[in-house]
């Protein structure tokens, strides 16, 4: 059955997949929710797997306690009346876009109200169009998290209230898999090639990020990254002494998702990816203990949410902004507590990535007002996988963020995302960082190019940390190596490798220089 809603104005058609439905059940673990499943319908991987979904997207599904069910008559009457499911957190539609990805289409919606409204009138007019407010969200104005009560589920909604014109959008907030950019290698190497590349196993010497020369001037110290993923080991012992007290993470429930400031275990299953990026930004230095990140100075800003790969653009939205400004998170938190700059790896391999007008508003707002108004530089790893169109990713290619691909030890780009949206390469092919449990590994990916580039950008910030988000973009830019030995054209761009590989010592130098 085909249904429609609208996403950033425009009118989008999705196929639901019929005869089965996803339940988020309330389940200590996998097993049990497998079971209490069962207790619902049949078992519903059969008809994914006809759709083409793949398992290990269902498998983050379950990991996050959502079960695919084809419904029990007494489950079919429940839905139909609108009633509740018995241990039932939620219950949505299975839809799958044109790209073949497939996401969870419950009651939730995201809508933002016209500016001219007072918070009273706007919630005034969410009541009288049958809508249930679960978050207020602050990173613009008369935004909110809502829950469709009027209408049948999200996607109906969006419809409904198009033409309303009180609202500015309202759009479903699906829940997703988002996976992290990750292909990860068997551990090979003991040495960060990637801040020092002597031309060992088969390398170019020098084709690294240069750093070594720029920590004789600073190592990021003053600096706070923010890194956005799934969650993270924060106790590792090469990282605990620099993660800082805003770090934190997102966590969902019965009463919706919500935010916890903690420098302590996030819970998360998934800590690896995480763990593994952030080392990459701030592994601490002169330690004794693994090995170096490329700002090992700096604070870590370590924001976990997406559990278990799997969440709403809502909650990567809310850490987007909450990185840029706290207080939209912590009432009465000093906005000056927010991140020096940003950096996430999070998103969908070789498809298409759909940007909500909830997280362009929320990476927009921290873009431009970040950092007292200075602007906050955000970096994203860009897509794996050869020959990608960048441009398929409406959240890596955005204007305000900087997409990041990787490099291997020859200085040469490798298998990754290209085209005009491409702005630095960094190495990110079996490069060293940390992993859980106080463990160190080698491993390969574009979410590890882009921590680089991240933790690089900061040691410049830190020598002159009045440049503006636009100024630092622009030394990140003219000091990169133009490697590769391809054509760059007139504006020093190249679709493969951006403005170049990232270089530390030129962006500290050049950073130092802007008065």
């Amino acid at each position: 059955m085909m249904r429609q809603y609208y996403r950033r104005d425009r009118l989008v058609e999705v196929e639901q997949l019929e005869g089965v439905v996803a339940v988020q059940v309330d389940a200590s673990d996998q097993d049990e929710a497998k079971a209490r499943g069962a207790a619902l319908g049949t078992s519903g991987r059969s008809a994914l797997r006809e759709a083409d979904v793949d398992d290990e997207t269902a498998d983050a599904f379950e990991r996050a306690r959502w079960v695919f069910v084809k419904p029990s008559a007494e489950t079919r009457e429940a839905l139909a009346a609108g009633e509740g499911v018995a241990d039932a957190q939620a219950v949505g539609s299975v839809i799958r876009r044109t790209d073949g990805r497939v996401g969870i289409a419950t009651d939730l919606l995201n809508v933002q109200l016209v500016p001219s409204l007072s918070q009273q009138e706007a919630e005034s007019e969410l009541s009288a169009a049958g809508l249930e407010i679960v978050n207020k969200l602050n990173f613009a104005d008369n935004l909110y998290e809502v829950r469709a009560r009027g209408s049948g589920d999200a996607l109906e909604a969006s419809v409904d209230l198009h033409e309303n014109a009180k609202f500015v959008f309202a759009e479903p907030s699906f829940v997703e898999h988002i996976p992290q950019r990750l292909h990860p290698t068997d551990p090979k190497y003991d040495k960060q090639w990637q801040w020092n590349n002597t031309g060992a196993l088969g390398g170019v010497a020098g084709a690294d990020a240069h750093t070594e020369a720029a920590w004789d001037r600073t190592v990021g110290e003053n600096m706070r990254v923010a890194v956005i993923d799934n969650g993270f080991d924060a106790d590792h012992e090469d990282l605990a002494a620099g993660v800082g007290p805003m770090s934190g993470f997102y966590s969902s429930g019965v009463v919706g998702t919500t935010f916890t400031q903690t420098t302590e275990e996030t819970g998360n299953v998934d800590r690896t990816h995480g763990t593994f990026c952030a080392g990459m930004v701030g592994a601490r230095h002169n330690n004794d203990r693994g090995g170096v990140g490329a700002a090992p100075g700096c604070e870590l800003m370590l924001v976990a949410c997406l559990t278990d790969q799997v969440g709403t653009q809502t909650t990567l939205a809310r850490a987007v902004a909450y990185a840029g400004d706290p207080s939209t998170e912590i009432p009465g938190a000093d906005p000056s507590d927010g991140a020096d700059i940003l950096v996430s790896s999070l998103g969908p391999n070789g498809a298409e990535w759909d940007l909500t007008s909830t997280l362009e508003l929320a990476i927009e707002g921290a873009a431009a007002n970040g950092r007292q108004g200075r602007g906050l530089a955000i970096f994203w790893a860009a897509s794996n996988g050869r020959n990608v169109d960048v441009g398929m990713d409406e959240v890596v290619s955005h204007p305000d963020v900087i997409a990041v691909v990787r490099s291997n030890r020859k200085d040469k780009e490798d298998n990754a995302a290209r085209g005009p949206d491409v702005e630095l390469i960094a190495p990110g092919v079996d490069v060293f960082s940390t992993v859980p449990g106080n463990a160190y590994s080698t491993s390969t990916g574009t979410s590890f190019a882009a921590p680089c580039v991240a933790g690089c950008a900061a040691l410049a910030l830190s020598v002159n940390p009045q440049l503006t988000r636009d100024q630092l973009r622009q030394v990140m830019h003219e000091s990169a190596d133009k490697v590769g030995g391809v054509v760059y054209d007139a504006n020093g761009h190249n679709d493969d490798y951006g403005f170049g590989r990232v270089n530390a010592a030129q962006a500290v130098a050049l950073a130092d220089s802007i008065p």
